[in-house]
């Protein structure tokens, strides 16, 4: 048994609706921007994963995908039913409305030796440098203090990365 109600009265359909799609392994949808849907990852998403990090600068300031995709596909599987199911949060994929496509990943993590959960996000080189990173932040920002009640988070930025400082800075964070 993964979950357990002591009283059904009350409960939002919208929780019952995300316990049937953690059974049936249909990723949850997390929230809507003006241009992006945010849900959680699946399997089926590591193909355009790849895609989106064979890009050098892409990956110069983040961790990138194993190797082989059975190995990414098998972690996923993982997250899916430890990270997602324990947390309900994560690092989902970001999907562009107008097209359908995946166009990165962005959300929220836990980091070993950190207190604060951390907002994380990746765009492919397409659609960098066109507001989307920001937009769906501030989305994933909202989402956690709203349905999460996470009233802090950080965000972790290697040295060098200008790009990643310029947006913390717009979505309100402080350099500490």
């Amino acid at each position: 048994i993964k979950y357990i109600l002591e009283s059904p009265e009350g409960t939002p359909a919208e929780y019952f609706e995300r316990v049937f799609r953690r059974y049936a392994g249909l990723p949850w949808s997390i929230l809507e921007t003006e241009h992006c849907y945010v849900r959680e990852s699946c399997e089926e998403d590591v193909e355009a994963f790849y895609d989106i990090y064979k890009a050098p600068e892409v990956t110069r300031y983040t961790e990138g995908l194993f190797e082989h995709a059975i190995s990414e596909k098998a972690y996923i599987r993982e997250y899916i039913e430890k990270v997602y199911a324990y947390f309900e949060f994560g690092v989902w994929t970001v999907i562009l409305e107008e097209s359908g496509e995946i166009i990165g990943r962005a959300g929220i993590s836990t980091r070993e030796g950190f207190d604060i959960p951390e907002l994380g996000y990746v765009l492919g080189l397409p659609w960098q440098g066109k507001g989307l990173a920001k937009e769906v932040c501030e989305g994933i920002i909202k989402y956690a203090k709203d349905e999460l009640e996470i009233t802090r988070l950080q965000v972790l930025i290697q040295e060098g990365n200008e790009a990643s400082v310029r947006l913390a800075q717009k979505l309100g964070f402080e350099k500490e």
